[in-house]
C-alpha cells in the first residue's frame, strides 16, 4: 500500500508531538487506531488497499477496485469509529483501575473521533455509510444530492453551535474555524 502525506499534516502532526503533552499523544494514538479499524476491516471484507493518503482533515484508504458491494462499505466506514469505542471503553474501564491522564486524554478523544466521524457529513464516515444505504434505495445522483443536504446541515448546525458558544460562553474558537473549514473544503469547489 502507498502511504501519501500532505506538508501540513506532517507540521500538525510535528508541532502535537513537540508539544509533549500526553494530550497530543493520546489524540494521536486515537487517530492511528481508528485508522487501523479501517485496515483491519479492510482484511477481513478481502479489499485490497492501493494508497492511504493522510492530511490536515484525517487519512483517506483508497481501495485497488471501487466496485464492491455497499454492505462492505458500511462495514469499512462502521470499522474506525467501533475501534475507538472499543479502546476508548477500554481505556476508561483500565483508567478507573489504575487512573492515568494519558489513558483519560486518549479514551475521551478516541470516544469524541468515533462520534464526529458518524456525522452525516460528505467525507466522514457517516456521510459514507449514509450515501451506501441511501444508493440501495436510490439512483447514485440521488443520493449524492441528499448526502450533500444533510452535510451541509450538520455542518451549518456545527458552525451555529460554535458562534453559539463563541457568544455566550467565549469558547470553542476550534470548533468554529473546524466548521468553517469543512464548508469551505467540502461546498466551495476549488478553483
Amino acid at each position: 500500500m502507498k502511504i501519501r502525506i500532505g506538508f501540513l499534516a506532517v507540521m500538525l502532526a510535528l508541532s502535537l508531538l513537540l508539544t509533549r503533552s500526553l494530550f497530543s499523544l493520546g489524540l494521536l494514538l486515537a487517530a492511528l487506531s481508528h485508522e487501523l479499524g479501517h485496515i483491519m476491516m479492510a482484511k477481513a471484507c478481502k479489499i485490497r488497499l492501493k494508497e492511504c493518503t493522510v492530511g490536515i482533515y484525517g487519512a483517506g484508504l483508497m481501495p485497488e477496485y471501487s466496485l464492491y458491494s455497499y454492505s462492505k462499505e458500511i462495514f469499512l466506514c462502521l470499522a474506525g469509529p467501533l475501534c475507538n469505542f472499543l479502546f476508548g471503553s477500554a481505556g476508561l474501564v483500565i483508567g478507573l483501575r489504575y487512573p492515568s491522564e494519558f489513558l483519560e486524554y486518549f479514551s475521551i478523544s478516541s470516544l469524541i473521533l468515533g462520534c464526529m466521524n458518524l456525522l452525516p457529513i460528505r467525507d466522514f464516515d457517516g456521510g459514507r455509510i449514509l450515501l451506501a444505504v441511501f444508493s440501495v434505495f436510490f439512483s447514485p445522483e440521488a443520493a449524492q444530492k441528499i448526502q450533500s443536504i444533510l452535510s451541509f446541515l450538520f455542518v451549518f448546525l456545527l458552525w451555529s453551535l460554535s458562534i453559539y458558544l463563541l457568544l455566550c460562553h467565549a469558547a470553542s474558537l476550534s470548533l468554529f474555524i473546524f466548521s468553517l473549514s469543512l464548508f469551505v473544503r467540502i461546498f466551495i469547489p476549488e478553483a
